[in-house]
């Protein structure tokens, strides 16, 4: 499969970035499918909103700040820290990012946050779908060289980012698992939600589903390795899941009979959110 990279294009006087606009795009399709499971639970749009909008500030300081952290060596100076417009972005470190800010908006708003990331959990999921398709147009995240039939046969582009193969090389379309196992995720995650769950499963879901496949597709990337032969990505995956599981597990000893009771619109009246709408 012949991949062609377009980092840009002119639409007449205008020059499009595919990344940035997908990934636009891609905020805006998780916000409002966050937005369909929020008003049933009682969640006003001003409310949301402005956890979304402060959400995804966080998200772009986090992801900048988890890039530096993982090439922190290659500065030449302190300021190229804030030189968004060299180097690149951390996935992960923008959800962890988001999350952070997100969380203490949502407290201020008078918001219950883990019933929040619960009806979050798919938006999270499309909009991260929408960015890998993005990755594709612009050759991003490249894999190792493959001899699989579905690998990417590189052949130029427009202005393409730094690291990418010689033309005519055939790599893991690293990008294409990722979306991929995402977009199973959002399906798994919808039909999830149609029934009563308990408080946090959601997100729990989401968290130990698309941190285990960025361990698994990261041996497949030409990443620098961190630590015993892993990612940066790979660690804080690892850290995620063993977060995650640590509390449920807390959670099943300490409410071993506990029945599932939180589907966000089956919860009129008990709300999971505060009064505020």
């Amino acid at each position: 499969m012949s991949w062609r990279v377009i980092t840009e294009f002119h639409l007449g006087p205008l020059m499009i970035r595919p990344h940035g606009v997908l990934i636009a795009i891609g905020f805006f399709a998780g916000a409002r499918l966050t937005q369909r499971h929020a008003r049933p639970a009682g969640v006003s749009d001003e409310a949301l909103w402005n956890v979304l909008w402060w959400g995804a500030a966080g998200g772009l300081v986090g992801m900048r700040l988890a890039w530096d952290l993982g090439h922190w060596r290659e500065m030449g100076s302190f300021w190229e820290l804030f030189a968004i417009w060299h180097g690149g972005m951390s996935l992960l470190g923008g959800l962890i990012g988001a999350v952070l800010v997100g969380a203490a908006v949502a407290r201020r708003e008078g918001l219950a946050v883990v019933p929040l990331l619960d009806m979050a959990a798919p938006g999270l999921a499309l909009g991260i779908a929408i960015g890998r398709v993005s990755d594709l147009i612009i050759g991003d995240h490249l894999g190792k060289p493959t001899t699989l039939p579905w690998g990417f046969r590189y052949v130029g582009g427009t202005n393409p980012l730094d690291g990418v193969p010689p033309i005519g090389t055939v790599v893991h379309p690293v990008a294409l698992y990722d979306l991929i196992l995402t977009g199973v995720l959002l399906l798994v995650l919808i039909r999830f939600l149609r029934s009563p769950r308990a408080t946090g499963s959601a997100i729990a879901l989401f968290t130990l589903w698309y941190a285990s496949g960025r361990v698994l597709t990261d041996f497949l990337r030409t990443d620098p390795r961190r630590l015993f032969g892993l990612t940066g990505s790979q660690l804080t995956s690892l850290a995620a899941i063993a977060a995650v599981s640590l509390a449920l597990w807390l959670r099943a000893r300490q409410h071993p009979a506990a029945a599932p009771a939180t589907d966000p619109s089956a919860q009129r009246g008990q709300p999971m959110v505060g009064s505020r709408s």
